[in-house]
């Protein structure tokens, strides 16, 4: 043989075949389910804590409230106070109701219906109708920062709800 017919017996260099998709896929399925379950994960931290910022800011509040009068042992602007607070608490856990327009027997027998129980239309927090305004009223303020917790018990699970939309 001649160097001619050797060289028409070389071929090219075949370079290898392309790898089947599944022998990759695997490598990328593998990272995007871990990256899928990082963000889950970061999701559901940061749901959790947005949860539970709605009542703990409503908790702080109060807890403010009750170390202002303790302070200074105001019991008419105590109840102002409460009053206030109950009616921001209330327009968070009740955005769909219309709630900022209630007064009087309307806005106790709404705050009896969030509580499940009658502590303000017949009870201690009957002041908060139109009472509280009067300067001369005698007001039990450990039976109403009672009340006040024992009605952010019983909201807390709806503060809890809407802060998850």
């Amino acid at each position: 043989m001649n160097t001619e017919q050797l060289l028409q017996q070389l071929k090219d260099i075949q370079p290898p075949p392309e790898p089947a998709w599944w022998l990759i896929a695997p490598a990328h399925g593998i990272a995007i389910v871990l990256l899928i379950l990082l963000a889950v994960c970061i999701w559901l931290i940061l749901r959790h804590r947005r949860t539970n910022r709605m009542a703990g800011l409503a908790e702080r509040a109060l807890r403010d409230i009750a170390a202002s009068y303790e302070r200074d042992q105001d019991a008419h602007g105590l109840a102002l106070a409460l009053s206030k607070w109950w009616r921001q608490v209330s327009l968070l856990a009740f955005p769909g109701r219309q709630v900022e327009s209630l007064c009087g027997e309307s806005w106790l027998l709404f705050l009896d219906e969030s509580l499940g129980d009658s502590a303000f239309s017949s009870g201690e927090g009957r002041v908060f109708g139109n009472l509280i305004y009067a300067q001369r009223v005698k007001l039990d303020t450990a039976r109403l920062l009672a009340l006040c917790g024992q009605w952010l018990a019983a909201v807390k699970p709806r503060l809890r709800q809407w802060s998850r939309d």
